[in-house]
């Protein structure tokens, strides 16, 4: 019998052995193979390719600082790669690029191009080289004839007259590419709007080179707001609309302009429907919106019989409050998609024009 109890101890001893642990790791450390080890390190370096380090478990990029000429150059920032690329500053033509650096602490930097709105082209002076605009001698004609300023696009929804954010430096050249440096965002609002007009006083509206036109862009302090599209009007296209059947510039028009990917594409959507809340309840306004010839790339006739957009993707909208939300028809794009809504409101003798994209359906993820 003692005998039976001897061999069932002894039978027993290698399971005590290796439940134990023979190696004990401190704080930050793991035990690999019986030694202690970084936590961290499971990667072996000669697995990351060149100009890659091991962080944790992964393979991660090395950038050599970048530093750029301020006399030459400005930093635009990659905010996705978090790359620093140094451009340009002395012109080089209209298909050289324009830097949008980061702004200051606390404000705000807002860069794009103007466009202008009939043909969907790019606005520039003839024989454009990318030369910055004197506000100090302006042009009788394109970009250079036009001032820009930001405003509380609430604030300036319900007033127009409303006095302008401050901004440090404002931008425009011969290409139509613009710049607002250091804006001061709104306290409260969720958005700036850019508004445009001509710089002659004496032929701001409908009497100089465009409209008073207006763009929203989301406010983001810290943050610099890149490919915002502005838009030239002039009272040559608005009266073509109205000559149409479409509505007329006195009492203010809400453009909608509705493009096919959520990235900066230009490609724009036909078959949208303009709907309007507040949601979460949505429905057609076919008695206050209006839409272009089915076949027309270019904005100039309105076709009274049609409810969708056709070719260029717009519709014009009147009589828009700011208690209501504006989006389209989802049915073009894909279950995990809809349209961005927003509000508006229209301005006697103002042209707005927004930008409507795909987003995430709720709870799904838009691809496009």
């Amino acid at each position: 019998m003692r005998s039976t109890i001897i061999l069932v101890l002894v039978a027993a001893l290698p399971l005590l052995h290796t439940g134990c642990k023979e190696v004990d790791c401190g704080d930050g450390t793991i035990e690999r193979n019986g030694q202690c080890e970084p936590a961290d390190t499971s990667v072996d370096p000669a697995k990351c390719g060149p100009n890659t380090m091991v962080i944790g478990d992964q393979c991660v990029p090395v950038f050599e600082p970048t530093i750029c000429d301020p006399a030459t150059t400005d930093e635009d920032l990659n905010p996705t790669t978090n790359v620093v690329t140094c451009i340009g500053s002395g012109g080089g033509g209209c298909g050289a690029a324009l830097a949008c650096p980061q702004p200051s602490s606390g404000l705000q930097t807002i860069c794009g191009q103007l466009y202008d709105i009939e043909n969907n082209e790019p606005f520039q002076a003839m024989g454009s080289l990318g030369a910055r605009c004197d506000p100090a001698n302006p042009a009788a004609s394109g970009p250079c004839a036009l001032r820009m300023n930001a405003y509380d696009a609430i604030m300036f929804a319900g007033n127009p007259n409303t006095a302008p954010l401050a901004v440090v430096d404002t931008y425009i050249d011969d290409c139509g590419r613009f710049r607002l440096t250091d804006v001061m965002p709104p306290a409260g609002s969720p958005f700036i709007a850019i508004g445009m007009d001509d710089r002659d006083p004496t032929k701001v509206g409908p009497g100089g080179v465009t409209n008073a036109t207006g763009v929203a862009t989301p406010t983001a302090p810290n943050m610099a707001v890149k490919d915002v599209e502005a838009f030239q009007v002039p009272s040559a296209t608005t009266t073509k609309w109205a000559m149409t059947g479409g509505p007329t510039i006195a009492g203010g028009i809400y453009t909608m302009i509705f493009r096919q990917k959520r990235v900066p594409s230009r490609l724009t959507q036909a078959g949208v429907t303009v709907l309007k809340g507040p949601p979460p309840t949505f429905t057609p306004t076919p008695t206050t919106d209006h839409y272009f010839v089915n076949t027309d790339v270019s904005r100039e006739r309105i076709d009274m019989a049609l409810n969708a957009t056709g070719a260029n993707g717009t519709a014009l909208v009147t009589n828009a409050m700011l208690a209501d939300i504006y989006t389209g028809t989802p049915t073009v794009l894909p279950a995990e998609c809809r349209w961005s809504a927003h509000a508006a409101q229209t301005v006697a003798g103002i042209v707005f024009v927004q930008i409507l994209r795909p987003v995430n359906a709720t709870g799904m993820t838009c691809n496009l």
